[in-house]
């Protein structure tokens, strides 16, 4: 079982329905399973979804990337391609021993500077490929952060304007605006190093909508975005001014860049009906797009539950924290849910694992308001202080799975 804690959870029927349409939804999406079916390695031809690549026409083959994937992306790549790999490197957030490629435990949601003197690695491997030669990237959510370099501002600047983002209410494609303009490597940029070398990109999606430029801060995709934006971002959330560069818009070095989008929410959100179905219920998957602050989404979603039904959901909310607790957005969508339930239950989970915690997300329902009352919780208290995680951990409705070694954003349930 990925849900570690899926016993102790199923008190209750309805309990263990949920917890097995969320189990189906994070079995869906094993890196492991992802990349089989995706990336394929026929004769000395490279499959990535029917597009062939002639790997006997590349005098080298690099890896470089990161993600909280890139670890058992380049696992698999490797244990794929072997010895035609010439050197690779990769940013996780933990770290795992391989033959051709190393993995650099970077940091999350801190950029650290193991990571910062990675990615400045990838940069000379990219530089130096030539018209021959093959890059593959593996990006996937986290990457961000993991990916983090600098041209003129401090790794520990970097680190407090990241945090003040986090913090700031902003959403994740409007904090990734304002990253691809703070580095040296996102927004295309990387892409820009590699030319005028091939570049394939295998990429999971934790980004709404799977918008490439905003997966990872797009740094294989040619970014839309500008300075003015970004600065736009910094003035609406009343952000600190910070140096800030211009993205590369020369779309000539992207003719021979090859992004692949080869893990998305919506593979779980499917995964997730179809047991659903087999469990006797009407699933209603309702959009992959959900966003808005966490405290309120909960109570909007509940509105929509019908008995029989189950009704599914990802995407990525956001807090503005203003207390000085510890949580993150499922959880706190969770727990101000729980104001309003009566016979529903909802359930919200990061796909990683990781809620801004070792908590991958809660579930609620009557037991979880049978328990608080008991234990004389103050459930206002602890969503103003956005203290969902110790709320949860006191009535023991957290969801533990561990790091999952992907992320394709949130994952959410609600049954009546």
């Amino acid at each position: 079982m990925i849900i570690r804690n899926f016993k102790h959870l199923a008190v209750s029927n309805q309990r263990k329905i949920a917890l097995q349409i969320i189990e189906e939804g994070l079995k869906s999406i094993k890196t492991e399973n992802v990349m089989r079916n995706s990336v394929k390695l026929k004769n000395n031809f490279l499959v990535i979804q029917n597009k062939r690549f002639n790997l006997k026409r590349f005098k080298h083959i690099y890896v470089i990337g990161g993600g909280k994937a890139s670890h058992l992306m380049a696992a698999y790549l490797e244990r794929l391609l072997g010895n035609r790999i010439d050197y690779g490197i990769v940013n996780s957030n933990v770290s795992l021993k391989l033959m051709h490629i190393d993995v650099v435990k970077a940091g999350h949601p801190v950029p650290n500077e193991d990571g910062a003197i990675s990615v400045q690695k990838m940069v000379n491997i990219a530089s130096d490929a030539g018209k021959e030669d093959l890059v593959i990237c593996l990006i996937s959510g986290g990457g961000s952060s993991l990916m983090t370099s600098g041209f003129g501002i401090s790794l520990e600047e970097k680190i407090r304007y990241n945090e003040l983002m986090l913090k700031s209410g902003a959403n994740i494609l409007e904090v990734n605006t304002i990253r691809k303009h703070l580095d040296d490597i996102k927004g295309g940029v990387l892409a820009q190093y590699c030319y005028p070398a091939t570049v394939i990109s295998l990429i999971f999606s934790d980004v709404i909508g799977d918008d490439l430029s905003f997966i990872a801060s797009g740094p294989t995709v040619f970014d839309k975005t500008t300075m003015k934006d970004a600065l736009k971002i910094i003035k609406k959330y009343r952000l600190p001014k910070i140096k800030l560069k211009e993205t590369s818009k020369n779309k000539k070095i992207f003719k021979k860049v090859h992004n692949f989008c080869i893990l998305n929410n919506d593979i779980a959100l499917n995964a997730m009906k179809r047991k659903s179905i087999s469990l006797g219920l009407k699933p209603l998957v309702i959009s992959n797009k959900i966003s808005g602050e966490a405290s309120l989404v909960g109570k909007v979603l509940l509105k929509t539950a019908k008995k029989g039904h189950a009704i599914i959901a990802g995407g990525e909310t956001t807090v503005t924290v203003h207390g000085k607790g510890k949580g993150g957005r499922n959880q706190e969508l969770c727990l101000s849910a729980l104001r309003y339930l009566k016979d529903e239950l909802i359930i919200s989970i990061g796909s990683d694992g990781k809620d801004n915690s070792n908590h991958a997300g809660a579930i609620s329902d009557r037991v979880t308001k049978e328990k608080a009352k008991k234990l004389k919780l103050d459930l206002g208290k602890y969503l103003h202080d956005n203290n969902s995680y110790n709320f949860f951990k006191k009535t023991k409705d957290f969801i533990e799975t561990g790091d999952t070694g992907t992320n394709i954003a949130d994952l959410i349930l609600v049954l009546k």
